[in-house]
């Protein structure tokens, strides 16, 4: 039965009639061997964030997803579940299943999930990229400037012996970027332990989360600027707080001139891993 106004699901995959699992979408080592369910929540998200079901239309019903996948109403009833907890969609009671607007309402596990298929919708999943470098590039600088203004305020001892670590794991030709990069993560987060801001580091975890979970995001972070040249940066950083020497307004705006230039290769380098439409140039008059 077709519900009135509903979209078609997207054209690029085939609607598949029974659910198999895919191994391929699933790549991080360690991660069991998905389920019918695994992959039945994948493929309605995916046609969720491809805008095969708009937001506010009512999704498929239990039956509906059972036969379109060849599966029990339990397994169905399970995926839509999964679907519901991710943020892709709203149970109503006595309705079913409404699709949410995830631009508006799209929290941590949405966007995390919603990478898993980058490539197949790289425009969407290049603005919400951007969006959370910019976060990211926010909190840092933040940061800094509190640790400028009062270097000896602060207790840095933590990030420094972080800081060692993720040297020793840049010096290992055997490192992995995901390492290297939770790594670096790591040290920025006992940064914001320091500064004693909660808020600051439930947000910047919540980020880090992110960051870890998307393939593309140590290539596109570690291209612009090697790991050996991040460890630099932070080794001159901490050295200052050690110092004990204040910073001045216009060293610290230079700083995050610079650190927004790289926050921009390191978007830039994404898009272009994932196949996203070039940035638009803005257009400067005379």
């Amino acid at each position: 039965m077709t519900r009135a106004g509903r979209a078609a699901p997207p054209s690029s995959p085939a609607p598949a009639q029974v659910a198999q699992p895919r191994p391929e979408a699933w790549k991080n080592p360690g991660v069991a061997t998905p389920t019918i369910v695994d992959d039945i929540t994948e493929q309605l998200a995916y046609r969720v964030a491809a805008g095969g079901y708009q937001p506010g239309e009512l999704l498929p019903s239990v039956r509906q997803v059972a036969a379109e996948f060849g599966v029990s109403t339990p397994t169905a009833n399970s995926a839509l579940g999964r679907l519901t907890a991710l943020g892709f969609v709203e149970a109503r009671r006595g309705l079913g299943y409404i699709v949410r607007d995830i631009q508006l309402y799209g929290g941590i596990d949405t966007w995390r999930f919603l990478f898993r298929f980058a490539h197949r919708v790289p425009d969407r999943a290049a603005e919400i990229f951007a969006d959370i470098i910019d976060v990211d590039h926010m909190l840092v600088v933040q940061a800094l400037r509190a640790v400028a203004a009062e270097p000896r305020r602060y207790d840095m001892s933590r990030a420094v012996h972080a800081l060692d670590r993720l040297e020793l794991l840049v010096g290992d030709d055997e490192s992995a970027r995901t390492d290297i990069m939770a790594a670096e993560l790591h040290m920025l987060r006992c940064m914001f332990a320091a500064l004693g801001k909660p808020g600051f580091l439930s947000l910047f975890n919540t980020v880090g989360e992110v960051l870890i979970a998307i393939p593309e995001a140590g290539q596109a972070f570690y291209d612009p600027v090697a790991p050996e040249g991040h460890v630099v940066l932070c080794r001159k950083l901490l050295e200052i707080w050690e110092s004990g020497t204040q910073i001045d307004l216009p060293a610290i705006d230079m700083i995050d001139s610079l650190l927004r230039e790289y926050h921009d290769q390191v978007v830039q380098t994404f898009r272009d891993l994932i196949g996203a439409k070039p940035t638009p140039r803005p257009n400067i008059s005379s």
